[in-house]
Parts: C-alpha cells; structure tokens; sequence
C-alpha cells in the first residue's frame, strides 16, 4: 500500500495541482494531508470560500479516482469553518475529515492492522 502524506499547504493552488498529479503518478492508494490546509494570507475570514469553491472540485477528482484521501484543518485554518470542511468532505465516500474519528480503509484502523478474527 502506497500512502503519501502532505502537509502546510496553506490554500497554495499550484501544490494542491501538484498533490495530484504526484499521487496519479506514482500510483498512490492514500493520501494524508496534515492540516493547514486553507490560505493564511489575505482576510481569513474568507477561508470559508476556500472550502466551498477550490477544495470542492479539488476533492471531486481524488473521489472520481477513488482514491482515499484523510485529512484535517490545522493550526492556521480558523476552527469557526470546521463545520463547513466537515460537510464538504462528508459529500464524498472516499474523502475523509479524520480530526477525532475512527477511519477504516480495507484492513487498517486508525493506523494499526484489525485483529485477526
């Protein structure tokens, strides 16, 4: 299995462009991204249309590859929009807010391998 983690993205196009294109190349089966994933500069109160517009359509084509992706706001993204990333990546069956929840993905919990039963 093939995972590969990202992390201060910080609402930077070009990366999130690039994230992509990486994980079709190299035949990724997960993707981890760390947090931070909204732009820090300019109003931050408009983060919000970060989720709702860009990470909306960026989502669509990981879910249209089916590709698993985990991910979670940070330190530099404003918690009062956690909601709003919450319902954007509940829209998709293989995007995954992972901030305090369990993920199953085949065999593997929450980063340890199920028990054998």
């Amino acid at each position: 299995m093939r995972i590969l983690f990202i992390t201060d993205l910080h609402g930077d196009l070009r990366k999130y462009d690039k994230l992509y294109k990486t994980a079709q190349q190299h035949q990724v089966d997960i993707i981890v991204n760390g947090g931070d994933m909204l732009p820090k500069n300019g109003n931050l109160f408009q983060q919000d249309r970060f989720i709702t517009r860009y990470l909306h359509k960026h989502f669509q084509q990981f879910e249209q590859a089916k590709l698993h992706y985990l991910c979670y706001l940070g330190n530099d993204d404003l918690k009062i929009f956690d909601p709003i990333f919450e319902e954007t990546c509940q829209q998709y069956q293989y995007i995954q807010n992972f901030a305090q929840h369990k993920v199953v993905i085949h065999d593997i919990v929450s980063g340890r391998l199920k028990p054998a039963t």
